[in-house]
């Protein structure tokens, strides 16, 4: 939203082109930013401004409604690796157009819908069929919103007591090795890197 707004500010960008955020996440995420300014750099005022860019999607009636709409537009819609969400609603519609862009925003992990499409998938399977993929794919880097390694062990640095049970769930093999060796060497902390599906009976 915020680069969109920016190339919006520097006439860039039509005036007149559509922009819309279709994500109730995204959309909670929007007021909590609005309610806590101290956790971001913009000023009340182009805050504002920014968001009255950008039209919100109140109902998942009022996405068809754009789906409808033919004219030209950009869409911000969730999961960002395409794994589920809004997104999967336009890509029915749009992945089989030449003139569709999608647009992925930052890391695509391994077996993701998205990393599929970043690799040159011609189909892909959701809602239960194949789609032919005939939209143009490209990446924007630098949008990831998770923490590298050293920000997790510097975060975990402020917790004062050891927790019992510690398990890595989220990244690829080997970063989950290195991030469970790092925080045996750095805090002495036993980290676990449960298999899919596996069940862990823990007592409180």
């Amino acid at each position: 939203m915020f680069l969109i707004w920016q190339l919006h500010k520097k006439n860039l960008i039509p005036a007149s082109l559509p922009v819309i955020l279709d994500s109730p996440m995204g959309a909670r995420a929007l007021n909590t930013f609005n309610k806590y300014p101290e956790w971001h750099k913009l000023t009340e005022e182009d805050s504002a401004d920014m968001k009255n860019r950008v039209h919100i999607v109140e109902s998942f009636k009022e996405t068809w409604k754009i789906i409808d709409d033919s004219r030209p537009k950009v869409i911000i819609a969730g999961s960002g690796m395409v794994t589920g969400g809004r997104v999967l609603t336009y890509l029915q519609q749009y992945i089989g157009r030449e003139e569709t862009t999608v647009l992925l925003a930052g890391f695509q992990a391994e077996g993701t819908r998205g990393r599929q499409l970043l690799d040159g998938a011609e189909e892909i399977k959701f809602y239960g069929k194949y789609h032919q993929v005939k939209a143009h794919i490209d990446i924007l880097h630098g949008l990831s919103a998770h923490a590298d390694q050293t920000e997790l062990l510097d975060w975990i640095s402020d917790i004062k007591k050891v927790p019992e049970h510690v398990f890595l769930v989220h990244g690829e093999s080997q970063s989950l090795d290195m991030m469970r060796v790092k925080l045996k060497d750095t805090y002495n902390w036993e980290a676990y890197i449960p298999e899919l599906y596996e069940i862990a009976d823990i007592q409180l």
